[in-house]
């Protein structure tokens, strides 16, 4: 006997006998063997033993890798990623929801089941700051925004207003996003997200502190600015942990989404520096003031002389205007004196209500007629006629509508206390009449930087006409002071503030008495 081979065949209770082929050559003899007895089993074993069985084919492989640079570890269950995970609480979430037993066996690499070293309290800390800087950075965009892309008075202003609506719907998704990150980072692209509303928050921050420096003024609610150094701190943090991150690498191309970021933010500032400014400190009004003296006339007795003074001032520019104060003098010159010397004939304001509109090449013009007694017997040389007035662009500035009606004079304010609100800059003994108002800014940017400010428009007739213009802080106690220039300067600047002074009319005296005498009534 060379060789065997056994064949068996299995079925339910009961074992078939073998048979046994011995090979002799080319003889097969056949060996029947003995029949064993019955395997009897216990009843419900085999049904156990299956069970058993299917479990152990069913028990899904659960693998826990090593912790990541941020201290997440991957979960991989049957070869398949199943997510990532800061902490035990989480992983039995996601192996609760794989319907993978609570004591199933673990395959933990890279540490056990007491590794994590992403801290629970120091993710939700993070991620709260972070939230809260985006939602405070969007709610400033968004009061801007709203107010700046209805209500600003230039067109680079309502741009400038949407622009900010823009970045308040970008810091909240950067808000919402927050979850994401600082939970199970499900979204691949939650890192940059956050990197971005950092970038926009500090710029929002910067922009608003920059021109609050620039402007040296107050801002209009006390607590903003504590807000804009807050957000700028909470943004120049977020970065610095985000960097630390390394948010930018599921980006396929960082370098050049950095380049168009940086040309970006450039091309902005330049617009807000260009518009906000520049443009302000560039243009000017363009009025021109001029006086006439016209044809003279004597009543019948010759006692009085009657002449006759028109009076202009001219928008010469292409943007409208809002006359705060004018003012026109009519005067002679004084022969006997051996110094120019100057008698007031008449004094009085020409454009009213004070704040009135004037529009592009639009023209003001009146009439004054001016009475002199016993022309014959004075020793005038000339008569001299001026206008003067202040102007400020509509598109720089708004002034309250009771600018017109707040005209009183300084008898009522001394009984009312109000003389010294701010303090005028004429001596104690002169009489004026004061209009005051609140003003506010081209666009709600500049308000919130620049703060409250109102405008006082002094008249005084005698013994010289002269007007005073004041813009301030309602706050400024400061009194008014005529040999500061600066002062003057800062308003011209910001609100295209102009003084204009016309061309002196001047006529001889005794030419027109000579004229009105050959033209005198019979």
């Amino acid at each position: 006997m060379t060789s065997g081979t056994v064949v068996t065949s299995l079925a339910p209770h009961r074992v078939e006998s073998p048979t046994l082929l011995l090979h002799s050559g080319d003889v097969r003899i056949p060996v029947i063997a003995r029949k064993s007895a019955p395997v009897r089993r216990a009843p419900g074993a085999f049904t156990r033993w299956r069970e058993q069985a299917d479990a152990m084919e069913i028990t899904p492989h659960v693998v826990v890798e090593p912790p990541d640079g941020n201290g997440l570890r991957k979960i991989v269950i049957d070869g398949k990623p199943a997510g990532r995970v800061w902490s035990h609480h989480e992983l039995q979430k996601i192996l609760q929801r794989a319907d993978v037993a609570p004591d199933a066996e673990i395959e933990w690499r890279g540490g056990d089941l007491t590794v994590w070293p992403a801290h629970s309290w120091r993710r939700r800390t993070a991620g709260t700051v972070m939230a809260v800087g985006f939602l405070a950075t969007a709610a400033m965009c968004t009061w801007i925004g709203m107010k700046d892309s209805l209500d600003a008075l230039t067109f680079a202003g309502r741009v400038t207003g949407f622009l900010f609506l823009f970045m308040a719907a970008a810091e909240l998704i950067a808000a919402l996003t927050c979850f994401d990150y600082w939970r199970n980072r499900k979204k691949e692209y939650s890192g940059p997200v956050l990197l971005l509303g950092a970038l926009i928050e500090l710029f929002v921050g910067s922009v608003l502190l920059l021109m609050y420096a620039a402007n040296r003024d107050k801002p209009s609610i006390t607590l903003c600015l504590a807000l804009w150094v807050g957000i700028v701190v909470c943004a120049s943090w977020s970065l610095w942990v985000l960097c630390r991150c390394r948010v930018w690498k599921v980006l396929r191309y960082p370098g050049r989404i950095a380049v168009g970021a940086i040309v970006s933010t450039l091309l902005v500032i330049t617009n807000l520096t260009y518009t906000q400014i520049y443009l302000p400190s560039m243009s000017r009004p363009l009025l021109q003031g001029s006086a006439e003296i016209g044809a003279p006339s004597l009543n019948r007795d010759g006692t009085k002389m009657y002449l006759r003074v028109r009076l202009h001032l001219k928008n010469s520019g292409g943007v409208p205007v809002h006359i705060l104060g004018s003012i026109y003098w009519i005067q002679v010159k004084v022969a006997s004196e051996p110094k120019d010397m100057y008698k007031l004939l008449k004094p009085g304001q020409l454009v009213q209500p004070p704040g009135r509109e004037l529009s592009a090449q639009e023209e003001i013009s009146e009439d004054v007629v001016v009475e002199i007694k016993n022309p014959g017997q004075k020793e005038y040389a000339a008569v001299t006629a001026q206008v003067e007035a202040y102007a400020f662009r509509q598109d720089r500035m708004t002034i309250d509508a009771s600018f017109e009606r707040s005209g009183e004079w300084r008898g009522k304010l001394k009984r009312e206390g109000k003389d010294d609100d701010p303090p005028g800059p004429l001596p104690p003994s002169k009489d004026y009449k004061r209009y005051q108002a609140g003003i506010s800014q081209s666009s709600e940017l500049l308000n919130l930087t620049r703060g409250r400010e109102r405008v006082t428009v002094w008249w005084m007739y005698r013994p010289a006409p002269v007007v005073y213009i004041d813009v301030a802080s309602p706050d400024d106690r400061r009194a008014f002071d005529l040999d500061n220039p600066g002062e003057r300067r800062r308003a011209a600047d910001r609100y295209g503030l102009a003084f204009v002074r016309g061309s002196m009319a001047q006529t001889p005296y005794t030419e027109l008495l000579r004229e009105a005498q050959a033209h005198r009534p019979e």
